[in-house]
């Protein structure tokens, strides 16, 4: 496997980058590097195909080579608590996309890590999906020694070709929610590679954040103020049973509150139990 390797400079340090013209999925490429002791504190893998990406419960994340971004931040040593890191993470991809164009100002993190537009009211036939994270954890014994973030953007996602690409590997498409892209938001479509350092530094002062003083509730208040749907009646799954209810704020713990109309009962839910409807 050819990797280029070479270094990112952001406004806080240098950083490894690993360059993959491709590869099954930047995720596993990093779990093998964690076997390394010698691995950098923190790196960036990206891959220009990436063959096997991975999605929210299992579901294979789509992409066209070379047109939109596919790439995993690897960090050594991360702070406590995964789920406020996991928070942390969605801020800062959502905070790195804005850096590409501030006038996209129609972004939100639907609970728990994925980057939507919405062009008019939270309602399904309005909502697409713009990117999204998948945090892989790597521990030894008890102890959580690192953190992989995956990130998926679509960048110059286009549905066609994506179908087209999917027939040839006899994949079958299945958008639980349907996907837009920066080509389509923005008047000048960017390139992927042009997304990783607003990105690195977005994650970057988002640790640095969770660090210092008071850095968790802030985490945990910026994630409520960034969250579609919130405090709007909507339609989940529960146990397979649909169930109308309002999303009332995220936990520190990563648990949802959600307040149910059929029987003014309030719940408290991971992500896991909850599937979001959509029609």
């Amino acid at each position: 496997m050819n990797a280029n390797i070479s270094q990112i400079i952001t406004s806080i340090g240098t950083v490894t980058r690993i360059y993959l013209p491709s590869i099954g999925s930047t995720n596993d490429y990093a779990m093998k590097m964690l076997r390394n002791e010698n691995t950098s504190l923190e790196s960036l893998v990206v891959a220009n195909i990436q063959s096997e990406g991975k999605g929210q419960r299992g579901r294979h994340w789509l992409s066209i080579p070379g047109r939109d971004l596919c790439m995993s931040w690897v960090l050594k040593n991360p702070p406590e608590y995964p789920t406020i890191f996991n928070m942390a993470a969605a801020l800062a991809l959502l905070e790195g996309i804005r850096k590409i164009d501030p006038s996209l100002s129609r972004l939100s993190i639907k609970w728990p890590n994925d980057i939507l537009h919405s062009s008019g009211d939270h309602n399904s036939g309005n909502s697409k999906k713009l990117a999204g994270i998948l945090i892989e954890n790597h521990w030894r014994g008890e102890s959580w020694t690192a953190a992989i973030v995956g990130i998926g953007v679509n960048v110059g996602f286009d549905e066609k070709l994506v179908a087209e690409n999917s027939k040839t590997n006899n994949e079958i498409i299945d958008f639980n929610l349907p996907p837009i892209s920066l080509a389509s938001l923005t008047e000048i479509a960017p390139q992927p590679s042009e997304l990783e350092l607003p990105i690195l530094e977005a994650l970057q002062k988002r640790i640095r954040t969770l660090n210092s003083e008071n850095g968790i509730q802030k985490t945990v208040r910026d994630f409520n103020s960034e969250l579609f749907g919130l405090n709007q009646p909507r339609k989940f799954k529960i146990n397979g049973k649909s169930r109308s209810g309002t999303l009332l704020r995220v936990e520190k713990d990563g648990r949802a509150i959600i307040d149910w109309e059929d029987n003014d009962e309030t719940t408290y839910l991971h992500s896991s139990e909850v599937v979001w409807c959509w029609d």
